[in-house]
């Protein structure tokens, strides 16, 4: 008999089996009812059993042989003969460890790498014990093929066959987007008979207000009668025929989701096979560091795609690397602090509509925003003009940039400067989101958002110039409509407030280099998804929003793989396609203005208002040099009496001067007293995100700090602003 059959499946049962050694082992280390810990006992000894059964019914002499070792130590401390302590547990773990990679090689015919002898030699000695072990009559297991029950229950399927299925489903629903098609043709059908029918009554008053001899009005009778007919028969059958495939649709569609829905449900797998191998992850490195940890893992039952949990399994192993090593504090420096001397790691999932968040929280140290915009600047990631202005919510991000590490020494663990941008850079993959919270000395929280599939996501259509383009849905955080006058310039960003938070206005146009929308004047607005991060929001301009649906993503192919911005395409019901964007990806890159000013006029005057005298002469000579008349002011005061006395286009004003700041100044602008009201830069050394909110608060059409300022980035803005005027 050819057992090479049955290869794979022992493959998979041992695996299963040597997870529920480890996943045994660990929970008796931590349990404390007797009861509960001799089923527990029980549960491990028959998965090492029934390894060891099937191994030597294949012939895989290596692996029974140390399955059969182990049974022993099992059979011993399943007697009361050997306490479980952690020396035991070692090396019933390294025996579970090394199965594995013997299981491996004798299905893949490859000679064992392992020197079997000395592994053995190296288990606990067998316990001295007065009475033998009590016999275990345990019969060794059954192929599952010659179970009724199971192959009536389940069936394996290998997973190439189930992405083909759910393929083919997707393409359905590209099929049911031009059934859609065919259903407003349809309807226009019936609106055009309609449209006759109308129009032959109308013709018939027409007639009858008409004097004709008898024969003709009978002639013209019979006329309108031959019309009647084929005209009322034809907008009947248009209304039936619309009517049944209305109905046809919409049990199709029913049937669809249905399938959908089986087909996705059969490659969904528990997220608990990603948590599986994380006890023993955490018992080994709380081992390595010398720390105390207890691990609670929480939603084991929520349920992601096949493709989804494989790539998550690095970024998970990697932040709870990561809370181990940086986060949770030796127990000495627990107590020193306040805290137990355990700390604790949790990990918890939750299914949220169409998405899955992924928790890892830890009650360690936290993160110091402070120590992280320093580590940053030391390694050359960071300028230190940059890092002064950087709050502490962004700080937190700079532990996905490549090469970061606050390690102080590189070791196993960390310290590499890899790791997190790999996080990162997985999510994004996905089409997920990465969200950090800390607090100093309370611990750290990061959140992790992923879709439950890949091959089927929900996508927003736009319209860019005469393009159109597909959005994440996942990425997008919400619609808004931006308009001309409302937009303030941010250090040469352009800017929008909504919901109190200051949102960058990006046009999607500028970042795919394709035809730019037309400027908008003042009154009009273009609308905008708001996408990024919480802490980095963005309004992405389009032209147009044109629908939102669930679609089939397509692989672009090797001559677009590394484009990263393009997640693929989507093909929509009248056979287009269209290319899939990652929104998050996109906002990542350089950021353009999203209106082409006008070319300014010559002879624009222009207010500076400075009370230092060097600065004041050095941008009056820099707006001087660029082709405008300038004209000087020593304070804010001075500022409003020149503007009560003579009309200005643009106001550049220091903030920090007597009698009137630049504050007050800019609020008397907006407010009128000035009689005129004109676009106010402040430029100032203050730079804290509280003082930029004031500046923008009170009016000031942009903000630039002294330490970032330079010619160019002023002459763009006062560009810009002026020729936001003249549109």
């Amino acid at each position: 008999m050819d057992l090479s059959a049955f290869y794979s499946q022992f493959r998979e049962e041992t695996a299963e089996n040597i997870r529920a050694l480890s996943d045994g082992l660990l929970a008796l280390e931590a349990e404390a009812d007797e009861a509960a810990r001799r089923a527990q006992i029980d549960r491990v000894f028959r998965a090492i059993h029934t390894v060891k059964g099937s191994a030597r019914m294949l012939g895989f002499e290596h692996v029974g042989r140390l399955a059969h070792a182990l049974e022993s130590l099992l059979g011993e401390l399943r007697q009361g003969q050997r306490p479980l302590d952690r020396p035991l547990a070692d090396a019933l773990l390294r025996g579970g460890d090394a199965i594995l990679v013997l299981t491996i090689e004798a299905v893949e015919d490859r000679p064992p790498t392992i020197d079997l002898d000395a592994l053995i030699a190296e288990l606990p000695a067998p316990a001295l014990s007065l009475s033998p072990p009590l016999p275990v009559s345990l019969s060794p297991p059954l192929p599952v093929s010659l179970s009724p029950r199971a192959s009536r229950q389940t069936v394996r399927v290998r997973v190439d066959r189930l992405d083909r299925m759910l393929n083919l489903a997707g393409e359905l629903v590209v099929g049911q987007q031009l059934l859609a098609n065919h259903a407003e043709q349809l309807r226009a059908l019936q609106e055009l008979a309609a449209q006759q029918s109308r129009a032959l009554v109308a013709l018939e008053g027409e007639l009858a207000r008409l004097r004709f001899s008898p024969s003709q009005l009978q002639a013209i009778e019979q006329r309108l009668a031959a019309l009647r007919e084929p005209i009322g028969a034809a907008g009947a059958f248009a209304q039936r025929q619309g009517e049944r495939f209305a109905r046809h649709i919409s049990q199709h569609d029913q049937l669809l989701k249905d399938l959908e829905q089986e087909v996705m449900a059969a490659r969904l797998l528990p997220i608990a096979t990603t948590y599986a191998g994380l006890p023993r992850t955490v018992r080994d490195l709380a081992q390595t560091t010398g720390k105390q940890v207890r691990l609670e893992l929480r939603g084991e039952t929520v349920e992601l795609d096949r493709k989804v949990l494989e790539l998550l399994n690095d970024p998970l192993l990697h932040l709870v690397r990561n809370a181990m090593d940086h986060g949770i504090e030796p127990p000495a420096e627990r107590v020193a602090a306040g805290k137990p001397a355990q700390g604790l790691l949790e990990l918890s999932a939750e299914a949220v509509g169409g998405e899955v968040r992924v928790a890892v929280s830890d009650d360690g140290r936290g993160m110091d925003p402070r120590r992280l915009r320093e580590r940053a600047v030391r390694l050359g990631l960071l300028s230190a003009e940059a890092a002064a202005l950087m709050p502490d919510a962004d700080a937190f991000e700079l532990i996905f940039l490549p090469g970061f590490s606050t390690a102080a020494m590189v070791t196993e663990i960390s310290g590499r400067g890899v790791g997190m941008d790999v996080v990162r850079a997985n999510l994004l993959e996905l089409g997920g989101q990465v969200r950090v919270e800390s607090q100093l000395g309370y611990g750290t929280r990061i959140l992790l958002t992923l879709p439950l599939t890949l091959v089927t996501t929900r996508i927003l259509l736009v319209r860019v110039g005469s393009a159109t383009f597909a959005l994440t849905a996942s990425g997008c955080r919400g619609i808004t409509w931006v308009r001309r006058a409302e937009l303030r310039s941010l250090e040469g960003q352009p800017t929008i407030v909504r919901d109190d938070a200051t949102l960058a206005v990006v046009a999607l146009s500028e970042l795919l280099g394709v035809a730019a929308p037309r400027a908008f004047a003042a009154s009009e607005r273009a609308p905008a998804v708001l996408v990024g991060s919480p802490q980095r929001p963005v309004a992405l301009l389009v032209d147009a929003l044109l629908d939102e649906r669930e679609a089939v993503v397509k692989p672009l192919g090797a001559l677009l793989a590394r484009q990263r911005r393009y997640g693929g395409a989507v093909q929509l019901g009248d056979g287009s396609l269209v290319l899939l964007l990652n929104p998050i990806l996109l906002v990542q890159g350089p950021r353009a203005a999203p209106v082409a000013a006008p070319a300014q006029r010559a002879q624009r005057r222009l207010l500076v208002v400075d009370d230092s005298f060097t600065t004041r002469e050095l941008i009056r000579s820099i707006l001087q040099s660029a082709g405008y008349e300038v004209t000087a002011a020593v304070d804010g005061a001075d500022a409003l009496e020149k503007l009560r006395a003579q009309p200005f286009d643009l106001v550049v004003s220091d903030v920090e001067m007597p009698r009137l700041d630049g504050f007050q100044l800019t609020a008397s602008i907006c407010a009128g007293q000035a009689h005129q009201v004109v676009p106010v830069v402040l430029i100032t050394s203050l730079a804290s995100e509280e003082q930029r909110r004031r500046g923008l608060e009170v009016g000031a059409r942009a903000y630039i700090v002294k330490s970032q300022f330079n010619q160019e980035s002023l002459l763009d803005v006062v560009r810009q602003l002026l020729g936001g005027d003249e549109g």
